[in-house]
């Protein structure tokens, strides 16, 4: 879908930062209800979601583009819990599978946000019925609950964006070095 490689480190910001701004305004919304952040909230989830989609995707593409230029990239291992869980050790195939978590956690999240909308928007009790109606304190259990779960999936928007940026601060992922004896500045 999205397969050229100039397209992630473009996108790959947006939804670094429209994710978590999304849970701020949820969880802002919950303790000032009447300002009516979760609205702006959801929207900024779907611009995440969607940018994630595209990040995911071009991200693909930027790794074997980034392998086709030092191919030692492949190799990198780094310590600690979630490289060797994510990524076998490795480090870019830890970034892209904690990236495709993210992608899909909020993913999920942003269909559940949809859902609690759905049952509770006045506009549409009539097509929903009582029975699928939320409200009162189902209605605040379910907000708390899904703030709560988007805010501990946040650790995993840290991490891919470290992850990510590791790579390229650190070991040049995807930047293409000047021939040598050329005078031309990176």
């Amino acid at each position: 879908m999205f397969e050229n490689a100039s397209w992630h480190p473009l996108v790959v910001h947006a939804p670094l930062a429209l994710i978590p701004a999304s849970v701020a305004l949820s969880a802002l919304d919950l303790l000032r209800p009447r300002l009516g952040l979760w609205l702006a909230g959801l929207l900024l989830l779907v611009a995440g979601v969607g940018t994630a989609v595209i990040a995911t995707g071009s991200g693909e593409a930027a790794e074997h583009r980034a392998e086709r230029l030092n191919p030692a990239l492949e190799d990198i291992q780094d310590s600690g819990p979630l490289v060797s869980t994510a990524g076998d050790g490795h480090l870019l195939k830890a970034h892209a599978e904690l990236g495709e978590m993210t992608r899909n956690l909020y993913g999920l999240l942003l269909l559940a946000n949809a859902a609690i909308v759905v049952a509770s928007a006045p506009a549409l009790a009539r097509w929903r019925g009582r029975r699928w109606t939320l409200a009162g304190a189902r209605l605040a259990a379910a907000r708390w609950a899904w703030t709560a779960a988007a805010a501990a999936g946040l650790f995993l928007v840290v991490l891919t964006g470290h992850y990510g940026g590791k790579l390229v601060h650190d070991y040049g992922a995807g930047i293409r070095l000047p021939a040598a004896g050329s005078s031309r500045a990176p």
